[in-house]
């Protein structure tokens, strides 16, 4: 899905919940199996990956799901036109469900406290642990949590993550592969800016760089999203989105090292020049020095490729995603990738999982997806 006008990624004006028409579909959360495509001109993985590793044996979504299949306690879902007013929509609640790699078949449901609605989810440190956020709209205010799942791909209780509280809606959300760095954008409750924070799980230590110079924080006045970090969590990937007048993308990669002094979010950033870094979606490997991005030739699917983070030079192209593109989730070992939200229909949406050494593609398509502009609502 394209961002194609006004404050692209801030807001949720436009916001994309894709509903079942039945809720026995919503219940099942999966309408069908795989379809495999092999891609040549793949010749390995990206540098910095490691030694070829098996896929997560399960991925987390952020699902819509009917009120009767969730517990009495947690409310309806609510849809906001902005902070602090409401309008009730009394059907779906929004919950974190976990699948299948293999056959996308659900292995378990994870619902979240009464007023707060899961919002962005990433996979943390290791392949069991993720850390997912939600938002209280009547305190404006965003909370981090941690959960992990078993054996049998079954969520735990959630608990809280050491963050101090997050003011305002945390909407993209990234880790790094060793677990020590999570990053998100905040959108504030009355206006301004937006805000990148990088938090160290270690000290619980969060970096808010700012042109103040006081609490360090980065401010970016033009719309940001789909987050990456390197594996040790030294390196944050971004994309500025942009349009033109026509809606026509105008949306840049961008690098920064997350200790970068304060000051506006682009003044110590790196562009990722050439066609590689004109892009809606990009993640960086887990060294940096390259970066995935979806690309676009403007008639039919969009190309998954690899390029350089330094000169933007193709490496090579690993496969092409589903029709309409998706949102970009990279696993923990940086050899498998999630394209979600692709072939768009009434409830439902692709998930593509992609093995970036050989190209090799198969595709799930999952029932009552939240694929919404700026969020992050699938991990791998």
């Amino acid at each position: 899905m394209r961002f194609t006008s006004g404050r692209l990624a801030g807001t949720r004006a436009a916001r994309h919940v894709l509903l079942a028409a039945g809720s026995a579909a919503l219940a099942a959360g999966v309408v069908a199996g795989t379809a495999s495509l092999a891609t040549a001109s793949v010749t390995g993985p990206a540098t910095g990956s490691g030694q070829p590793s098996t896929a997560p044996a399960f991925f987390a979504g952020i699902i819509s799901q009917s009120v009767s299949s969730s517990p009495p306690s947690h409310g309806t879902k609510r849809h906001r036109h902005k902070f602090g007013h409401h309008t009730s929509a009394p059907a779906f609640v929004d919950v974190v469900r976990t699948f299948s790699s293999a056959n996308g078949a659900p292995a378990g449901t994870l619902t979240f406290p009464a007023g707060q609605d899961v919002e962005s989810l990433a996979r943390l440190g290791a392949d069991q642990s993720f850390v997912a956020a939600s938002f209280d709209r009547s305190a404006c205010v965003s909370h981090l949590w941690k959960f992990t799942i078993d054996s049998a791909g079954k969520p735990g209780s959630l608990s809280p993550f050491s963050v101090p509280q997050v003011s305002g809606d945390l909407e993209a959300l990234a880790s790094s592969a060793d677990g020590s760095t999570v990053a998100f954008t905040v959108e504030p409750c009355k206006g301004g800016d937006q805000q990148i924070e990088v938090v160290r799980q270690a000290t619980g230590t969060v970096h808010r760089h700012r042109a103040d110079g006081g609490v360090t924080r980065w401010n970016s006045s033009t719309p940001t999203g789909s987050l990456s970090l390197t594996a040790d969590g030294s390196v944050l990937g971004f994309v500025v989105f942009q349009s033109d007048d026509q809606g026509n993308s105008l949306s840049r990669a961008w690098t920064l090292s997350t200790t970068a002094h304060g000051g506006p979010l682009l003044r110590r950033a790196h562009q990722v020049p050439g066609p590689a870094g004109n892009t809606d979606q990009a993640v960086l490997s887990p060294s940096g020095d390259q970066i995935w991005a979806e690309a676009e030739n403007g008639q039919g699917p969009a190309t998954l490729i690899l390029a350089t983070t330094s000169t933007g030079a193709q490496v090579r192209q690993v496969t092409q995603l589903s029709d309409g593109g998706g949102r970009l989730a990279l696993d923990n070992s940086g050899q498998h990738m999630l394209a979600y939200g692709g072939n768009p229909g009434p409830g439902h949406a692709d998930v593509d999982q992609i093995d970036l050494g050989s190209g090799q593609t198969s595709t799930l398509t999952i029932t009552a997806p939240v694929i919404d502009g700026s969020l992050t609502t699938f991990a791998w």
